[in-house]
């Protein structure tokens, strides 16, 4: 567990972050204070930590993360607090089961491809192209994801818990476009589960600012 001599954890990347801000509500959830330095992802700071220069990263210490998954797990277990993932291993299991599914199929299509069309465009208008030929598998996400959560209070189970965290900021996203708001409101049961969470603290606590154009485009995904 962190022990008192260590400074604050510090978590690395912009608000608008999806990934940033699961990270923030992790923390939040575990009751672990925390600083946030908001850099873009393409500043020598994150380039010095992450690789592919991608954010959210994290120091704790002389510990120097990057990947969401690796912080929260780190969140997880450094600090007393509730845990984010179940302790059993079947709840576990379900739980990895769809962060793995939001961290390779549905987050690529409705962030990096979706979103990205309209905030990569330097005419600063959307690629209308790219999202007529997203909208079937975005109807797919959708619809898997209304499936799930008609029969699950939340996305592993009746508790809230990472996985959650993970789907919900892009979901906060997809509110503020036109398809993908359309598709929102066809979907119930995702939107009955979207209340729930916006109601806790750590969602309300790490909402970020609407904004739009290039503050966005190069610093809102990680």
């Amino acid at each position: 567990m962190a022990t008192s001599d260590k400074p604050e954890l510090e978590i690395i990347g912009a608000p608008w972050g999806n990934f940033v801000r699961t990270v923030c509500m992790a923390a939040r959830e575990k009751g672990v204070p925390y600083t946030q330095t908001v850099v873009r992802p393409t500043d020598p700071e994150v380039a010095a930590i992450h690789p592919f220069s991608l954010v959210p990263c994290a120091r704790h210490g002389d510990l120097v993360l990057f990947e969401s998954r690796a912080i929260c797990t780190y969140i997880d277990d450094a600090f007393d607090g509730p845990p984010l993932v179940p302790r059993d291993a079947r709840g576990a299991a379900i739980t990895e089961q769809w962060i793995a599914l939001v961290l390779t199929t549905i987050d690529p299509v409705l962030a990096r491809q979706y979103i990205s069309a309209y905030l990569a465009a330097p005419d600063g208008k959307p690629d209308s192209a790219t999202i007529e030929a997203l909208l079937p598998k975005m109807h797919k996400c959708f619809a898997v994801l209304d499936e799930r959560l008609a029969v699950s209070r939340y996305l592993s189970g009746d508790e809230f818990n990472l996985s959650d965290m993970m789907l919900f900021p892009l979901m906060w996203f997809m509110r503020l476009k036109p398809e993908s708001a359309a598709m929102l409101e066809e979907a119930p049961h995702i939107l009955d589960w979207y209340a729930r969470v916006a109601e806790r603290q750590s969602a309300r606590e790490t909402e970020p600012p609407v904004v739009t154009g290039p503050a966005v485009a190069c610093g809102a995904f990680g």
